[in-house]
């Protein structure tokens, strides 16, 4: 018989404090791992070191960047002009946290890539680092060193954060402190300085909310985090009101406050729904990349969280297995991933739960409503929290399999049938409900080893409901049976050693691959660059064009950076009548056309503008033709018709 272990965090002995056991899970704090803790600690922590090392070194060593240059130019409108604009208009749409830290860098070693990638670096390794040590407390070495591992070594990863900065890193550098010093402070035992703990916790918070919008899912989270204390356990709940009401609240008021300091700077160029308004007014429209389409109704919220469940949980397993994820909802590597994560969030979150497992829910809920496009890094913040509720998913499964083999067996039969009927369903190419043709086009081997993953996934759930076949492998002599004690016993000695190997595999493999994005920075080609064409047009303005003519442009900040002109966004309207009335208002003079193979933006630039032609035929003059981009003069802004 077992004896049961002491929590890790119990009061001490006259403690005038008793935590209740539904509101504060044990801590696992493992040491089987076969290596002491120090060394095991040293080496995930090296194998992290030497990562980010190797990516410092290993940026793209240009004079300029190459992509998107907004987060920079906005650091340098703080320096050179005390002000948050670009393109001598506010900023209103992103908060101003990555640019503030940016330009106290650029104060100091100027505004380049060579200073501001290692921004982007030191925040991606210590975020790890502080990942590391969150799950390390709250699961256990082992989750914490494969999870880590497993996103330090990510060709994903390091393809981002040598591409473009952005401030997604240190957002995830922020969070990951954020939860950590909460976990830290919620723990702590009754007499102990935790003054500076808490304002140490409220300067990350804040830093976070700033940094990304996204930060409100660590104040939403927080504030929810409390109330369910407080209304399971009243006494838990007044301390931890206590002890985070501060944070809370100096969180709260910095995101009033840039709310407040945003609206009433607020100008838009023109009246489209969306962007670049507000992230909440930009969250009601049918599809972030076409306005036009204009607001979303009620019937469009369900396939809007439908595809954008399935492209994170595509993105998710992708990350992680190092291979493309075709994007039909039954794959394993999404409806699997996705139930299993459930089942580890709400096994987490069914007693109370922590800050962490209440920021994910919200973090996951506001991108569920999300009306644009996946991008990676959207999902890169939350990603060592997701292999935990994996994880946890994993061993509620099992444990539930030991205990009610019969009920499991039941929801294995009632979900494997189902979900290998609908995989087959894909792989005959007989169902409407891919997220678009081309997800599933040519993917055929994963949408058959799908329906046999599920066929076996139902055989299995059979057999649990055969109790004599069950008596039979649990306690016969087969292998099936000494892996089934094997699991029972809590000494998965096999199934963890093929979880090692398999681990070391995915590492290795994703390593190489950074390796050689690494030197393939080293030497970048610049002309294959997917903005070399706009980079030559506006070499062609600089030269050619009046230092005072407005140009018109679908990237107005990409051209604003390199000619420093006074430029106008483009926008993705088909009404020539608004366009040529927004024209005359902002007095352009000349509009830049770029082909490009997929339009960020709908309609396409190439589409609006013929719309112009067509409606104004003597208006525009092709002045310049470059490599995929027509810069026409405006000769003409009068109606023409």
């Amino acid at each position: 018989m077992r004896t049961a272990r002491t929590a890790p965090f119990a009061p001490k002995a006259g403690s005038d404090y008793v935590r209740p056991l539904k509101l504060l899970r044990p801590v696992q704090n493992k040491h089987d791992e076969g290596l002491p803790p120090s060394v095991a600690d040293a080496a995930v922590y090296t194998f992290i070191l030497l990562i980010g090392a190797f990516q410092l070194a290993h940026y793209p060593h240009t004079a300029d960047f190459m992509n998107d240059m907004t987060y920079p130019d906005l650091a340098r409108s703080i320096l050179e002009k005390g002000s948050y604009q670009l393109r001598f208009l506010p900023q209103t749409t992103f908060p101003p946290g990555f640019p503030l830290i940016l330009a106290a860098v650029g104060l100091f070693f100027g505004l380049s890539p060579a200073t501001l990638f290692p921004v982007v670096t030191a925040s991606a390794t210590l975020g790890i680092i502080a990942a590391y040590e969150l799950l390390r407390r709250v699961e256990g070495r082992g989750v914490a060193a494969a999870t880590c591992l497993l996103l330090a070594s990510s060709p994903v990863l390091f393809g981002f954060n040598t591409t473009i900065v952005y401030p997604e890193m240190p957002f995830f550098l922020m969070s990951m402190l954020v939860l950590l010093l909460a976990f830290k402070i919620d723990h702590a035992e009754r007499g102990e300085s935790l003054v500076g703990w808490m304002l140490l916790l409220s300067i990350t918070l804040v830093l976070a909310v700033l940094i990304r919008s996204v930060g409100v899912a660590l104040l939403a989270g927080l504030a929810t985090w409390i109330v369910v204390s407080f209304l399971i356990a009243p006494e838990v709940g007044r301390r931890r009101i206590s002890r985070f009401l501060l944070p809370l609240m100096l969180g709260l008021g910095v995101q009033l406050g840039w709310m407040m300091w945003a609206q009433r700077h607020q100008t838009l160029e023109w009246q489209l729904p969306g962007y670049p308004q507000s992230y909440i007014s930009q969250l009601r429209v049918k599809n972030g990349h076409y306005p036009e389409l204009g607001l979303a109704h009620l019937g469009d919220i369900p396939s809007r969280i439908g595809r954008n469940v399935v492209m994170r949980a595509a993105g998710f397993s992708a990350l992680v297995v190092r291979r493309n994820v075709s994007k039909f909802w039954s794959s394993p590597a999404i409806c699997g991933v996705l139930l299993l994560i459930a089942i580890g969030l709400v096994s987490s979150l069914w007693n109370g739960g922590q800050l962490h497992d209440w920021y994910f829910l919200w973090h996951e809920f506001i991108f569920m409503l999300w009306p644009w496009d996946y991008r990676d890094r959207f999902l890169f913040p939350v990603v060592p929290l997701a292999c935990l509720y994996l994880w946890r998913g994993a061993k509620t499964v099992k444990k539930y399999s030991i205990r009610e083999p019969r009920t499991v067996g039941v929801g294995l039969v009632v979900i494997g049938s189902f979900l290998c009927i609908s995989s087959a369903a894909f792989a005959f190419g007989i169902t409407a409900f891919p997220v678009s043709p081309e997800h599933v086009r040519g993917d055929h081997l994963q949408t058959i080893a799908a329906t046999l993953f599920w066929g076996s996934v139902a055989a299995i759930g059979f057999g649990m409901l055969n109790s004599s076949w069950l008596r039979r492998v649990c306690d016969g002599k087969s292998m099936l049976g000494y892996l089934s004690r094997m699991v029972e016993s809590g000494t998965p000695v096999a199934l963890r050693l093929v979880a090692i190997v398999a681990l070391a595999l995915i590492v290795i493999s994703g390593t190489r691959l950074v390796v050689a994005i690494g030197h393939q920075n080293m030497n970048p080609d610049i002309t294959k660059q997917s903005g070399y064409p706009m980079i030559k047009a506006a070499d062609w303005i600089l030269t050619h064009e009046p230092s005072d003519r407005v140009i018109m442009a679908r990237e107005p900040d990409f051209l604003f950076h390199f000619t420093n002109r006074r430029t106008v966004w483009f926008p993705p309207i088909s009404d020539s009548k608004v366009l040529m009335d927004g024209m005359r208002r902002h007095h352009v003079g000349a509009i830049l056309v770029v082909h490009q193979e997929r339009s960020y933006w709908l309609p396409t630039e190439e589409a609006c503008f013929q719309s112009l032609v067509q409606a104004y035929p003597g208006a525009f003059q092709l002045t310049h033709r470059g490599l995929d981009t027509w810069l026409y003069e405006v000769v003409s802004t009068s109606d023409g018709r």
